[in-house]
């Protein structure tokens, strides 16, 4: 990592203009539509900063936090991301991909809405209590991750790896076997049942309408 960049002037201003910063924190920044490719963060906080549509390709960002930021719609692709930790966030509609062959990203009541993960490692990543409704898992490495307590509602997981994926804490969970390689994956009785039921079974004392119309929605789920 280059050496960091003197702390003179305004944080918005220093780190447009900086290329590395080492142990900062950054409060409150009106970051839309900014450009940070090819900067460097190490030990970085960020907090309650507005980075809807940012883009971040060639930037490298080691054991780094997001805390309350707006992510909307921002750019990751290119990015190098290691020990990347996002608490509180909104990351809706970010596509994730490209983002170097050793990646470690942890989620934190976030909200993930419409997001999408692109052939890349995710093993043992953290998703907890965050809501990750009408995302895309595509080709992606999902061994050993923890969905503690988040929604996944209308969420399609397509050519994944979830070998000991736990989703037995989450709820709107439903993972095609013949579509993933989910041996051993850790799923709630809940979506058993769905994937029973949109497989053509009956499971006793799970019936009625609401179960079926569940069992179809998963269905639309599976062929987006």
């Amino acid at each position: 990592m280059a050496p960091p960049d003197d702390d003179d002037g305004s944080d918005l201003d220093s780190l447009l203009r900086g290329r590395s910063f080492e142990d900062r924190t950054f409060t409150g920044l009106e970051l839309q539509e900014a450009d940070l490719a090819g900067k460097e963060f190490a030990g970085c906080t960020f907090v309650g900063c507005k980075a809807q549509e940012s883009r971040w390709r060639g930037c490298r960002l080691e054991d780094c936090v997001f805390e309350r930021c707006d992510l909307t719609q921002a750019r990751p692709a290119g990015m190098v991301a290691g020990k990347l930790q996002f608490r509180g966030c909104k990351l809706m509609g970010v596509e994730w991909t490209e983002l170097g062959r050793f990646v470690g990203l942890g989620f934190s009541e976030c909200t993930l809405q419409y997001a999408s993960f692109l052939r890349m490692s995710l093993c043992r990543a953290d998703f907890f209590d965050c809501t990750i409704t009408e995302a895309n898992f595509f080709e992606v490495d999902l061994g050993e991750a923890n969905f503690r307590g988040s929604s996944l509602a209308g969420s399609v997981f397509r050519g994944c790896k979830l070998r000991k994926t736990d989703f037995s804490a989450a709820t709107g969970v439903f993972v095609d076997p013949a579509a993933n390689e989910a041996r051993e994956a850790i799923v709630p009785v809940e979506s058993a049942v769905l994937l029973a039921m949109h497989l053509g079974l009956r499971v006793a004392g799970y019936s009625g309408p609401a179960a079926k119309s569940e069992a179809t929605r998963a269905g639309r789920g599976r062929r987006r």
